[in-house]
């Protein structure tokens, strides 16, 4: 009876920490799978940090007497509901935790990550400062040249994050001091760009207006050529029928020249414009076929690439023409 009330106190103080080490197998269940509820907490060990410092060790475990206390570094916390909240999301192994607590440093740190975290002093250039850290941050790229094992996963992970942070804070920097010359840039766009797009619409309007003539001339000039040459050709044949009743024939007209393209169009004020018929596509009647001819364009393989792409991504197992693989995806 003895052996069996030890077993299930046993199996009580597992169950207290198991919604913990569920969460350190997969961390992405954590708020799935594994809940997160207001004004409740899980017993482990965890990390959490503000913004711009450092990972601090928390603690959420019964003392000796039973009771459940939280530590976040060495210092005790009395909300253990709202410490839990914002560490929830990392947990930690209980040595790394252990590690973190006596030494200030985690297993998955990275040392040029560490170097580029602190507080910038105010006398200090912003620029000079976050060109300092990111140098700073780019010189431990070379310890991952080559990655081989989880441990330097995880670090190299820590670097990547932290040379993300630092891009972010750059550019939040840049938005801001450009903030000012964008908006003066808005007002001078806002008086002088309906002026602008108003004559360049009505600029276009005629160049339109002057290429659909153009294109009629040229029509038309085609159309009095083919007329010619069938005049031509009947006369040809006229006289080849007559051909014996009269001694001398009279020669038939010359073919006439081919239409010349338009050469340009010389206005009583400003420059003068150029003219070229040019041939362009006026519809596509067979885009099977179209695309056999077009498919050893390199610009057409990169549409059809990302467009197999696209599918592979959408679920679809059916595409042909194409291998694939499996490749880890870094987010």
């Amino acid at each position: 009876m003895e052996q069996q009330i030890g077993t299930i106190a046993q199996t009580a103080v597992i169950e207290r920490w198991a919604w913990w080490r569920a969460a350190l197998k997969d961390p992405a269940q954590i708020g799935k799978e594994l809940p997160v509820h207001p004004g409740e907490y899980q017993l482990g060990y965890y990390r959490t940090r503000r913004k711009g410092g450092t990972w601090e060790p928390v603690g959420i475990y019964p003392d000796e007497d039973g009771r459940v206390v939280a530590f976040r570094g060495n210092k005790p916390v009395d909300d253990i509901e709202n410490l839990f909240t914002w560490c929830c999301r990392y947990p930690v192994e209980y040595a790394a935790y252990i590690q973190a607590l006596e030494t200030g440093k985690w297993p998955d740190d990275d040392e040029a990550v560490a170097a580029t975290i602190g507080d910038n002093s105010g006398d200090v250039d912003e620029t000079a400062s976050l060109a300092d850290q990111i140098e700073a941050a780019l010189a431990g790229l070379s310890k991952y040249a080559k990655i081989s094992d989880d441990e330097t996963a995880a670090k190299a992970l820590s670097l990547r994050n932290r040379l993300n942070e630092l891009s972010r804070e750059a550019d939040k920097a840049r938005t801001e001091e450009k903030k000012p010359h964008l908006e003066a840039g808005k007002a001078v766009d806002a008086k002088w760009q309906p002026l602008v797009k108003k004559a360049k619409t009505g600029a276009d309007d005629v160049r339109a207006k002057i290429g659909a003539w153009e294109t009629e001339k040229y029509r038309r000039q085609q159309e009095e050529q083919r007329k010619a040459e069938e005049a031509r050709r009947a006369a040809e044949e006229a006289a080849r029928e007559r051909e014996g009743e009269t001694e001398v024939l009279d020669a038939p007209e010359p073919a006439p020249a081919p239409v010349a393209d338009p050469v340009s169009i010389r206005p009583t004020y400003g420059k003068a414009a150029s003219v070229k018929m040019r041939t362009v596509v006026k519809e596509v009647t067979d885009w099977p076929a179209l695309s056999v001819y077009m498919s050893n364009h390199a610009e057409a393989q990169d549409v059809l690439r990302k467009l197999a792409q696209r599918a592979v991504d959408a679920g679809r197992d059916d595409i042909p023409g194409i291998t694939t693989e499996q490749k880890a995806d870094i987010r």
